[in-house]
């Protein structure tokens, strides 16, 4: 089976040469993917360096939202007939060492396989710990199953489900809506342990805005689910 590698990244100069510099003794360059979300440092040129693919999130060079950049790694993927996709971020969080494992149980029938890094939560931020604990007891409601860790963006995904599901979100909500959108469609999702890694990089993610979007994300799920269904 064919994957690609995903990696969708904001001002990721800092760690993206070490990530690719590892992630390349498991995948060739040509099946690697970042998608540059609006950064204006120089986060492509890193990229080139190593001869992966590139493209911008937005023709404009806006900065989308790490959905819309998954989005547009996943059209990429599809339109190249890839089998699956494995995301990651940029942020050294998620150890390339795990791929094969992660190829693995795709290759054995898994749709999607997400990494679960609620096994060790000792270095891991309380709020970090709070929302990631709270999302996923709601998301598991949305999805009618129990989900260990729905923030995790290590994932294998395959490109069949993914043509399956529409997409409405453009954020941190759109790996949640994933996992719904999956469960919904009868997908074979298995979650895997992975190491918690949070490094002194830091993340995107803001605790108070995104949280605030992830509640909204709730609440309109289903009003936004069934207006679509007016809309071809």
């Amino acid at each position: 089976m064919r994957y690609c590698v995903i990696i969708p990244t904001y001002q990721g100069e800092r760690t993206l040469g070490a990530l690719l510099r590892k992630l390349t003794e498991y995948c060739p360059p040509q099946d690697i993917l970042v998608v540059n979300d609006g950064s204006t440092d120089s986060t492509e040129e890193v990229a080139r360096k190593f001869g992966v693919n590139v493209e911008k999130s937005h023709p404009g060079g806006k900065n989308m939202g790490k959905g819309y950049a998954l989005k547009r790694g996943f059209a990429w993927a599809i339109e190249r007939n890839y089998d699956f996709v494995i995301t990651l971020d940029a942020d050294l969080q998620h150890p390339p060492e795990m791929i094969p494992e992660f190829v693995r149980r795709v290759e054995a029938g898994a749709d999607m396989v997400v990494g679960n890094r609620m096994g060790d939560l000792s270095s891991m931020p309380p709020e970090r710990r709070i929302s990631n604990k709270l999302s996923s007891f709601f998301v598991s409601l949305l999805a009618g199953r129990k989900f260990p860790d729905t923030q995790c963006g290590f994932r294998a995904i395959r490109t069949s489900l993914l043509r399956k599901i529409r997409l409405f979100y453009h954020r941190y909500q759109t790996e949640s809506e994933i996992l719904i959108e999956g469960a919904r469609k009868g997908a074979k999702i298995e979650f895997i342990s992975i190491p918690t890694i949070y490094t002194t990089h830091g993340s995107h993610f803001h605790p108070v805005v995104d949280t605030l979007r992830f509640i909204f994300f709730v609440l309109s799920y289903y009003p936004t689910r069934c207006f679509a269904k007016f809309i071809k």
